[in-house]
């Protein structure tokens, strides 16, 4: 199979989730302002925001480990059909949590999806090592390094979700500002 035969269809993936939950969003019941501001609203929304930024953010963190890829073989391409099956949770516990934010099993299932798509492309980062130029290694090892990093973080939050459920929203949001500024600092000096 070709490399761009698997970016194809994990774009494709990623372009179905998003719109998957888009289309999970409800209208406000009314055309007064007041219904944008009202907790289950926003709620919805912000997990909704929180789930497209991260999404993206995964659709990001993926190119940039499949683009230095010489080679696929079986092993990657079950590595990285296995962070899609994570990834593909998304729209079902953003839902959840959106409607339920303060309950802890929503909460927890939120972050847990998170922290193993996370741990997917670490994984995914680690068998794709071998698939990429010596020159480009280190960087990908460093790279690699931080989402294992990430990982650790989030299942300290996963435990402290279990008492207090919007633990998960903030471990998320610091997850995903930590690595977006890590990025573009890397990038900088790549």
């Amino acid at each position: 199979m070709s490399k761009n035969r698997l970016e194809a269809f994990s774009d494709g993936v990623f372009a179905i989730l998003i719109t998957i939950m888009v289309l999970e969003l409800k209208t406000p019941e009314t055309a007064d302002w007041t219904e944008i501001i009202k907790p289950a609203f926003f709620a919805t929304l912000s997990a909704y925001v929180l789930s497209f930024l991260f999404i993206a953010s995964f659709w990001i963190s993926h190119h940039t480990i499949i683009t230095p890829v010489k080679s696929i073989n079986q092993k990657l391409l079950w590595t990285n059909n296995l962070l899609l099956l994570a990834v593909s949770l998304l729209p079902l516990v953003t839902a959840w949590h959106g409607r339920f934010p303060n309950a802890v099993a929503p909460s927890v299932c939120y972050l847990l999806i998170y922290v193993l798509s996370v741990l997917g492309l670490y994984l995914l980062g680690q068998v794709a090592l071998s698939h990429v130029a010596t020159n480009q290694q280190q960087f990908c090892q460093q790279t690699n390094k931080i989402r294992l990093h990430l990982v650790v973080f989030g299942l300290l939050a996963l435990l402290l979700t279990f008492f207090i459920p919007q633990i998960s929203s903030l471990a998320i949001f610091a997850i995903l500002i930590y690595w977006l500024t890590n990025s573009w600092q890397r990038k900088k000096t790549k």
